[in-house]
């Protein structure tokens, strides 16, 4: 079994819309799922530098601070074969929908707060969209 950590960004914009990823059916964790950008944690990266680089990998953007939402375990996904630790971090944009670039997946956008958790959404993403909506989460 596979051992390693993921980064992944919860990007709100001026409207406080999230930006998520509609993963395709080739990736290995949660296809057609909706999800947070992000992936794997290189050699020799902090969960952060990994954060900013497939930030800036899958969608084209920069972003400034992240702020450390949530880290843990992988929630449970059956049939998953992978032990993952999780670090989500969370950024804003001044980015519109026309400035993202879709570079991994089938689709990147700016979903609306209310809408989100309308998604067929990712088992991390699920877990810790409701800490970004409440308030709740790391701050430091």
């Amino acid at each position: 079994m596979a051992t390693y950590e993921v980064a992944l960004v919860l990007l709100v914009d001026s409207s406080e819309a999230v930006l998520l990823q509609h993963r395709d059916d080739q990736t290995s964790a949660s296809p057609n799922q909706w999800s947070l950008p992000g992936g794997h944690v290189e050699p020799g990266e902090t969960p952060e530098q990994a954060a900013h680089r497939e930030l800036l990998e899958e969608t084209g953007l920069r972003t400034g601070e992240l702020r450390a939402l949530w880290s843990g375990p992988r929630p449970y996904e059956a049939g998953f074969p992978h032990t993952v630790t999780v670090h989500v971090f969370r950024g804003r944009t001044d980015a519109r929908q026309q400035d993202v670039v879709v570079g991994e997946g089938r689709a990147m956008v700016f979903v609306p707060r209310d809408e989100v958790l309308d998604r067929d959404l990712a088992v991390t993403t699920a877990a810790v969209l409701p800490l970004h909506l409440d308030g709740t989460g790391e701050t430091h």
